[in-house]
């Protein structure tokens, strides 16, 4: 069933003596509970399959983060957790009443910010490879410094996949939004580099049922991560996907699918 999604944008009053306005652009599709997807490191490269599979049973909001694609970033948002700030306003200006919220890579350690700060306003929090918590982080590729036709082994165990190039397009293919994408990450994430000195030391306050999703052949972080978020979470599921890197929804879009849909009961989910 095809799902054609609805691209809109909010212009949301900032808050402080300026009170400049903050720009947020979204895809929405799908009905049913109310599901936000938040993306990865460098931003989705549009309404993507896996999207379009769970608009069949939620409405699906894909907000571009804030410094990502047609969303602004305030001078003032330096960190994920100021992301997180920032989308609870658009949470209040969508009307968004305890959405289950799927963060990938960035997005879930923005998710995963969202849940400490205002638990009330999340049913469910799925995070997908999710950074913010790294082990040795001189030990994990730098995404920011290497050889451009490196990046695609960092993220994918076989870098030849075709679905690759979609997400790490070669150096020749970055368009000024894949560089405004990739400026904003190095803002919010290169010091300290993919991880939070505080994070896990918060953690255990984390309330939201949490399922945790891993690719077993993740290259930028090793499997050995989603034992750490589950062992800091008091609520909190794993799930390995086989064969899979740091994007698993990717290399096996149903596998990652299931796991939300079984981690979703049917009453709190539409569909079959």
């Amino acid at each position: 069933m095809s799902i054609a999604p609805q691209q809109e944008t909010l212009e949301l009053h900032g808050d402080g003596a300026e009170r400049a306005a903050i720009q947020f652009c979204y895809h929405r599709a799908g009905q049913g509970p109310p599901l936000v997807w938040l993306h990865w490191l460098w931003g989705e490269p549009g309404w993507m399959d896996y999207h379009q599979r769970l608009a069949e049973r939620f409405q699906v909001y894909v907000p571009d983060l804030p410094g990502y694609g047609q969303s602004a970033l305030p001078e003032w948002a330096k960190t994920p957790h100021d992301l997180a700030v920032l989308l609870l306003q658009l949470f209040d200006a969508l009307s968004l009443q305890r959405p289950i919220v799927v963060g990938s890579c960035l997005g879930g350690w923005v998710g995963a910010e969202l849940a400490l700060l205002r638990p009330e306003r999340i049913a469910k929090l799925v995070l997908i490879s999710p950074l913010g918590l790294v082990q040795d982080w001189t030990k994990v590729p730098n995404l920011f410094y290497t050889d451009p036709a490196r990046l695609p082994q960092y993220l994918f165990p076989d870098a030849a996949l075709e679905k690759a190039s979609v997400y790490v397009p070669e150096l020749s293919n970055w368009t000024d939004a894949f560089i405004n994408n990739r400026n904003a990450s190095i803002r919010l994430v290169f010091d300290p580099y993919l991880h939070s000195r505080s994070l896990r030391h918060h953690l255990h306050l984390l309330t939201t049922p949490t399922l945790v999703v891993w690719g077993e052949q993740d290259p930028l972080l090793a499997p050995a991560h989603a034992a750490l978020w589950t062992a800091s979470l008091p609520h909190a599921h794993r799930v390995m996907i086989p064969g899979a890197g740091h994007l698993p929804y990717v290399e096996d879009c149903e596998t990652v699918i299931q796991a939300i849909h079984t981690f979703i009961p049917p009453q709190e989910r539409g569909g079959a």
